[in-house]
């Protein structure tokens, strides 16, 4: 019984240390230094890398209307290496708002140290539940398109590629080893047969 105690102790505390590594990355995400504005009416702006690294797109506009995400598609080119940026979506597309204006994150890439180009160019940033999903959306509320001049785009600092990786491990891993934790120290304290205990 006392090593299922100890069993059941460590499984809980493994949980919450995946926890709290997924809230460390979460804030990270959030709260990551800006590198790059640029306003969606300026279509095209250079800007330099000085940290090899995970950065993010995002843009960035008013709230409750209908935002240009649909229509643009952002593109980084290495200037260096005249290499374009591969950018991968972000999955579930996290929100960061105030009371007026929001920020939505659309994309992740790894950058190397230099010199780049963010441009923006035709065709949705969205991927085919979303626009579905989007026009569904747009057909049965009353959402007003925006001009182009209240949004910007947003390059951060962001996460890494493994980093992501790991958040993502952490948040299911996090998840079965509390579960089994609780549920074991329950059982052995209660005496009752719990589903899902060690």
């Amino acid at each position: 019984m006392n090593g299922m105690l100890i069993l059941g102790w460590i499984f809980l505390i493994a949980g919450i240390c995946c926890w709290v590594n997924v809230i460390y990355c979460l804030v990270q995400l959030f709260r990551a230094k800006l590198v790059l504005e640029m306003p969606l009416v300026q279509k095209s702006k250079n800007f330099s890398v000085t940290h090899k690294g995970g950065y993010s797109i995002w843009q960035e506009g008013p709230l409750f209307k209908l935002a240009p995400l649909a229509f643009i598609h952002p593109k980084i080119v290495n200037l260096d290496s005249q290499e374009e940026v591969k950018l991968t979506p972000s999955l579930g597309r996290p929100h960061k708002n105030s009371f007026t204006r929001g920020s939505n994150l659309m994309f992740y890439c790894e950058l190397e140290v230099g010199n780049y180009n963010l441009t923006i160019v035709e065709g949705s940033s969205l991927n085919q539940l979303e626009k579905q999903i989007s026009q569904k959306v747009i057909d049965h509320l009353p959402i007003n398109k925006v001009l182009d001049q209240q949004y910007n785009l947003q390059i951060k600092h962001s996460l890494s590629k493994k980093q992501r990786l790991i958040m993502l491990i952490c948040i299911f891993a996090g998840l079965f080893l509390f579960m089994k934790g609780l549920f074991t120290l329950l059982q052995l304290s209660l005496g009752i047969r719990m589903e899902g205990a060690i």
